[in-house]
């Protein structure tokens, strides 16, 4: 979100606290309603940069992607998705749960390996609170995930995402003291749904690519990966994609 509409979205909560104390009765509740709203509405929309820089895109020339996949590493799922890209000739970035990283440090360490990379999304993926979560537990999360797959695989990820990409205005400030930037996506086949089709899936996410963009899947029970991955690269390969990690380029 730009830096005119962040500052007017404070300035109206401003207003409305003004308003809470100075109104009676029913305009009381009113003006703390609307300041409530202002408050926790930004942070329970997925992808959403309102309250700091959210990287949806990345500066190319080329057809290229940047693959990221979330909630691994699943040991039932994993392998073959790493096997996948290793012959289609593709890079991607995990973002990669901390709990499971502990379950499963030898496939952690083969995701590096393989030439990607481990990025940060929390420690416990508490999807359903995080949003709501006060700085003392984000940083927890935060911390614990960077600590696992340091132990793990040796390497210090640079990227954190928000389950379900709900960002409250806490994490900003704790990721940018642990050196980590804030991803998002710009291509979402909803994937991580319960019972979502991989076709269904690739056709949002074919929608939504162009050069620069970032792509995000799911890992997990219940969830088709390998078979939404083999379908994706299948168009990318034949419209001349190619799956990249932008490292040292310019990312939005």
């Amino acid at each position: 979100m730009p830096v005119t509409n962040r500052r007017r979205i404070f300035a109206a909560r401003a207003t409305a606290v003004v308003a809470t104390v100075l109104l009676p009765g029913r305009w009381r509740v009113a003006a703390w309603v609307a300041h409530e709203l202002l408050r926790i509405g930004p942070a329970v929309i997925r992808n959403n940069d309102w309250y700091g820089p959210v990287a949806k895109t990345f500066q190319t020339e080329t057809r290229e992607v940047w693959l990221t996949i979330d909630d691994g590493p699943t040991p039932s799922q994993t392998p073959e998705i790493i096997e996948l890209l290793a012959r289609r000739g593709a890079r991607a970035s995990f973002f990669v749960i901390g709990e499971k990283v502990n379950w499963n440090r030898d496939l952690s360490r083969r995701i590096v390996a393989e030439g990607h990379t481990l990025e940060n999304h929390t420690q416990t993926h508490p999807s359903g609170l995080f949003w709501a979560m006060p700085s003392c537990l984000i940083r927890e999360e935060i911390v614990r995930c960077q600590h696992a797959i340091r132990v793990a695989a040796g390497v210090s990820p640079t990227w954190f995402r928000s389950p379900a990409g709900m960002t409250n205005p806490g994490v900003h400030p704790i990721a940018a003291r642990h050196w980590l930037r804030v991803a998002g996506w710009s291509a979402d086949g909803l994937d991580g749904l319960p019972g979502r089709e991989p076709e269904a899936a690739v056709e949002r996410i074919w929608r939504r690519v162009k050069p620069g963009a970032i792509v995000v899947l799911h890992e997990g029970e219940g969830r088709r990966p390998v078979e939404t991955l083999s379908l994706l690269l299948d168009r990318l390969d034949a419209t001349g994609y190619r799956c990249v990690i932008p490292e040292g380029r310019r990312v939005s």
